[in-house]
């Protein structure tokens, strides 16, 4: 196992979701991706990459900034985190079976330290407390308003609907 990439590990302990996530902290840490830890957006900071899952992350993001998650939910869905899965095929690992081998135990009980340590532990792994945090903790989704139905709230207590028996309506 020696001779996988960090997200290449990762697609293979975690899957497609771990090898987003790999990604999204590799460019976080590295300092091409502005992470605003409150709001939980990135924007690009800067556009290098060395492998084409990098250069994949870095065009999801618009220049408006992107939400964490919704970031790492598109990555893991690209063709990009795809191939990752064909090349450690390619170098003779699957992952159907990769929790019986010795090397999987011993990745486990030794992960290393970096991106290679998030890509056996997850979001545990991650150095920087405040990326982990952020990671461990999203925000929940923003509510979805119909804009034809919009909700008003017109009531003195802040209820939606007027109390019944009221004499109003």
């Amino acid at each position: 196992m020696e001779t996988l990439t960090a997200y290449e590990l990762a697609w293979l302990v975690g899957g497609a979701e771990r090898a987003a996530l790999v990604v999204f902290v590799a460019l976080a840490t590295d300092g091409r991706l502005d992470v605003a830890h409150n709001r939980q957006r990135v924007k690009v900071a800067r556009t290098e990459s060395k492998y084409p899952v990098e250069a994949t992350a870095l065009e999801l993001i618009p220049d408006s900034g992107l939400a964490v998650p919704d970031l790492l939910r598109q990555l893991a869905a690209t063709p990009a985190v795809a191939e990752l899965a064909a090349a450690v095929r390619a170098k003779g690992q699957l992952r159907l079976v990769r929790r019986l081998s010795p090397a999987y135990r011993d990745l486990l009980k030794h992960p290393g330290t970096g991106i290679r340590r998030v890509a056996v532990l997850g979001v545990p792994g991650v150095d920087d407390e405040r990326l982990r945090t952020m990671l461990a903790h999203p925000l929940p989704a923003m509510p979805k308003i119909d804009p034809f139905t919009p909700v008003r709230d017109n009531t003195i207590d802040g209820t939606i609907d007027p109390p019944a028996n009221t004499g109003y309506f």
